[in-house]
């Protein structure tokens, strides 16, 4: 049994070349529509790189800044020490200030999640998303640690009124105590880490000038034992 094939109305020669510019005109469409989307994610990368060293420069500051409140920091648990030697003492616990506690600044990281749910991230250099990945988990682990030792302090705060403590409350206060002193070593740790390895070329400052906070410092690293 034979088949005959159709023939084009204008011949094969001329169907051939009609075939050859669809597909020409296809593969157009396709490069066309490439290189929109890489344009497209080459503006989304740019803005989601500029957005996370802006955030790293905030993350920065806010290292520099309880870095800078370290020795009040270190000063106030020593002198909380002696508290608790005078007590253990018999002696009478006087103050003259607040406890208080160091002042709480952390940094934003809402560009990082944005960047990665919107696969801006992925569309970077392998060295881009090992330098922002491990900066901005260090920046987490900095504001987690900065929280708990908020925690610390405000359970040290009960210090304030020595003249209504009992003696069940001396136990919990020590144990405040040694979460403050221990989280205050990784506070140290962490920030110096960030300013030295993480700071992603950008460069450190102090936080915005927030009303109150400079007098909130005074106060912190003001003395809080009578002088003889």
């Amino acid at each position: 049994m034979h088949f005959r094939l159709p023939k084009p109305l204008h011949g094969w020669r001329e169907f051939a070349g009609e075939v050859g510019i669809i597909v020409v005109g296809v593969l157009i469409a396709l490069a066309a529509e490439q290189l929109v989307e890489e344009i497209h994610w080459e503006a989304e990368t740019k803005a989601a790189r500029n957005a996370l060293l802006s955030e790293a420069r905030d993350n920065l500051d806010a290292a520099n800044f309880r870095a800078m409140q370290q020795p009040c920091v270190e000063r106030r648990l020593d002198e909380i020490a002696a508290l608790f030697r005078a007590h253990s003492a018999g002696r009478r616990v006087v103050l003259a200030g607040s406890i208080g506690r160091p002042i709480y600044y952390g940094g934003s990281r809402d560009a990082w999640a944005v960047a990665v749910s919107s696969q801006a991230v992925a569309h970077m250099s392998l060295q881009e998303r090992l330098d922002f990945g491990g900066a901005f988990s260090n920046y987490e682990n900095m504001d987690e640690v900065q929280k708990r030792e908020q925690d610390a302090w405000l359970k040290l705060n009960v210090l304030n009124d020595p003249e209504v403590l009992g003696e069940g409350d001396w136990p919990n206060l020590h144990q405040a105590y040694a979460e403050a002193r221990s989280l205050s070593s990784r506070m140290q740790l962490i920030t110096n880490y960030v300013l030295s390895q993480e700071a992603l070329g950008q460069r450190v400052g102090r936080p915005p000038n927030v009303p109150g906070i400079e007098a909130a410092e005074r106060g912190f690293c003001g003395p809080i034992i009578p002088r003889p």
